[in-house]
This record gives C-alpha cells, sequence and structure tokens, in this order.
C-alpha cells in the first residue's frame, strides 16, 4: 500500500512540475538590446495569446505602436520587421482575413531578428 502510495505521489509530482515548465514557457527571460525588448514586449503577449478574434483585433490596436517600435530598433537591421508591420497595420485596415498571417510574419521577422549573428562572428 505505501508502495502504491509513493508511486501516486511521483506520478502526480511530475505531472505538476512538467505542467508548471509548460505554463512558464512564455515567460522566460531574454537578453536583448532595449530597443529590441521593448519591441518584443509588445508582441509577446499578443502572439502568445490564443488564436482567435480576439487576438486579431488586439495586433491590429497594437500594429501603431509595434510599427513605432520597430522603426525605433538601431541596435540591428530591423528592415524586414519595419517591412512586416507595415504590412500587417494594412491587412488590419483592409483585409482582416489576411491577419493572422501577417502577425505570423511579424514573429517570424522578429525571430530572424534575433537569430541575425553579424558576418564574422560566431557563436
Amino acid at each position: 500500500m505505501t508502495k502504491t502510495l509513493s508511486l501516486v505521489l511521483v506520478g502526480f509530482l511530475a505531472t505538476v512540475a512538467t505542467e508548471m515548465a509548460i505554463a512558464d514557457d512564455h515567460h522566460h527571460s531574454h537578453r536583448f538590446s532595449k530597443d529590441v525588448d521593448a519591441f518584443h514586449a509588445a508582441l509577446a503577449p499578443i502572439w502568445h495569446a490564443p488564436q482567435g478574434n480576439e487576438r486579431l483585433q488586439s495586433a491590429c490596436a497594437k500594429a501603431g505602436e509595434m510599427e513605432g517600435l520597430a522603426k525605433g530598433i538601431r541596435s540591428t537591421d530591423a528592415s524586414r520587421l519595419v517591412s512586416s508591420v507595415v504590412t500587417l497595420k494594412t491587412k488590419c485596415q483592409g483585409d482582416p482575413a489576411a491577419v493572422e498571417l501577417a502577425l505570423g510574419n511579424v514573429h517570424d521577422a522578429f525571430h530572424q531578428l534575433i537569430e541575425h549573428k553579424p558576418a564574422g562572428k560566431a557563436g
């Protein structure tokens, strides 16, 4: 009986730990420059929200702010990110069905920006 109870308790604790790790996945820290971090702070809550109408409305409501933040990035080349946010704004104004794809393109451009390593630098 004690062995069975111990196994149940271990299984329960492993499940709780796994669920906590999954829930914490979107609350990780980054080491971005201040300008990139400001953009990330605007994009992350939208991107990590459940897909649906509310997320799309949030993306459109924040598109202007994200454009300004993207244009304000000076620590690296943000031209692709700026272009993707401008496209998102355009889709929000005239093609709501394409907003989700445009938001995905913003996310992809952001990842390209943060994963870019200047030529000649390793690691």
